[in-house]
């Protein structure tokens, strides 16, 4: 049987995999759904689980197809999600998607602030409720508790890279989206953080490449 890498996208309305030789062929796909739920108007949010479950299903369906593991697998994902985890790495929120707006009366103050030019310029993410540099002000201000359990703030390939290898580890390319890197120093920025009332401890490390192989 030939080698392949096995890509996987978690998107905003699925997981999806594709099966890849060294030639490029593609070997096998496989997709799997789940929903958005939106309990209050300018809501998007999605289970942590269900995401997790889906990923695993199309990895064990390209597996099943092709009967071998892959030789590598590379990972993509929606950006601008934001979930919020305890100090036991239990999610004590539901994943808050690019598509929530909750935070867009934060968006306008901030564009408005002395601070906004600087944090555009420094971050090249547009001040919008869509980026987590919002949502964390957003619940730092409506949901206190949450805030102050508050362990890690990570995205959704945050999330799946921490239960595949236990670690708390995010690439350039979903840092740059978040409002909250400076894409010129390669490092958290400072001026965000400090918007935000969060340290740099609460973000995940920054790792220059998202592809690994697992032996």
């Amino acid at each position: 049987m030939q080698q392949y890498i096995t890509g996987i996208d978690i998107g905003t309305g699925s997981a999806k995999a594709v099966a890849i030789n060294n030639e490029g062929k593609v070997m096998a796909v496989s997709q799997f759904y789940y929903p958005t739920n939106s309990p209050q108007p300018g809501y998007s949010e999605q289970d942590t689980e269900v995401i997790w479950e889906a990923f695993v299903n199309c990895t064990k369906e390209i597996n099943k197809k092709l009967r071998q593991v892959p030789f590598a697998v590379s990972l993509s994902s929606s950006m601008h999600s934001l979930i919020v985890m305890d100090s036991n790495n239990k999610a004590i929120t539901g994943l808050i998607t690019w598509a929530d707006t909750r935070s867009e009366k934060i968006a306008e103050e901030i564009r408005k602030s002395t601070e906004a030019e600087n944090i555009y310029k420094t971050t090249g993410t547009p001040i919008h409720s869509m980026s987590p540099l919002c949502k964390i002000i957003w619940l730092k201000k409506n949901k206190p508790q949450i805030f102050k359990d508050a362990f890690k703030f990570i995205s959704i390939k945050e999330f799946i890279w921490h239960r595949l290898f236990n670690a708390y580890q995010i690439d350039y390319s979903i840092a740059s989206a978040t409002g909250l890197f400076n894409i010129g120093k390669y490092e958290w920025n400072t001026a965000s953080l400090k918007l935000c009332n969060i340290s740099v401890a609460q973000l995940s490390e920054i790792v220059a490449t998202n592809f690994t192989r697992l032996d």
